[in-house]
């Protein structure tokens, strides 16, 4: 049987898979307000992340296996979604939204960001970035497997979270 070469790219493209992407989250922490902030990410076609509206709110002191059950259960809520991002400001961060305080200024000051993302689309690497108020922007990481049981996760994202507010990084 002799198949064209444009047979043979047009099955190629047909049988392609969809392009998969790195799933992600932010989780904003403050002692002080007594608040874990989930917030689910969505990707456009142009590979811009950004918050989806429903974030999910833990009091600050949650068990790490019901921490780490929540981290897994909003990546699993990652999905594409093309949206007109360009009216939104920051007052329409739905993280700030959720937090329920005046200002911005304010929630950027007393929460804590720490990322969590796929290191690829297979997502079977999760790296945790926090935030640091460093000058030369060092930012603390570390990686976990996405099947480490919940209690791992949760205990982990703790741990990140004390060096992040602990740690002097100039």
């Amino acid at each position: 049987m002799d198949v064209s070469h444009n047979d043979y790219m047009k099955w190629f493209k047909s049988n392609k898979e969809k392009k998969q992407f790195p799933k992600m989250i932010a989780v904003y922490l403050s002692q002080e307000y007594d608040m874990v902030l989930l917030a689910p990410f969505f990707v456009d076609e142009s590979w811009l992340y950004y918050e989806q509206e429903e974030i999910e709110a833990l009091s600050f002191d949650v068990n790490d296996e019901m921490l780490g059950e929540s981290i897994k259960r909003n990546l699993n809520k990652f999905a594409e979604k093309n949206a007109d991002t360009t009216k939104r400001n920051k007052k329409d961060w739905p993280a700030f939204k959720a937090s329920n305080l005046k200002t911005v200024k304010e929630f950027e000051t007393k929460f804590s960001r720490i990322s969590i993302s796929g290191l690829n689309e297979a997502n079977i690497i999760l790296a945790f970035d926090a935030e640091t108020k460093s000058k030369n922007e060092i930012q603390l990481r570390t990686i976990i497997s996405a099947y480490a049981n919940n209690g791992e996760l949760g205990d982990r994202l703790r741990k990140l979270h004390k060096a992040q507010i602990e740690m002097k990084i100039e």
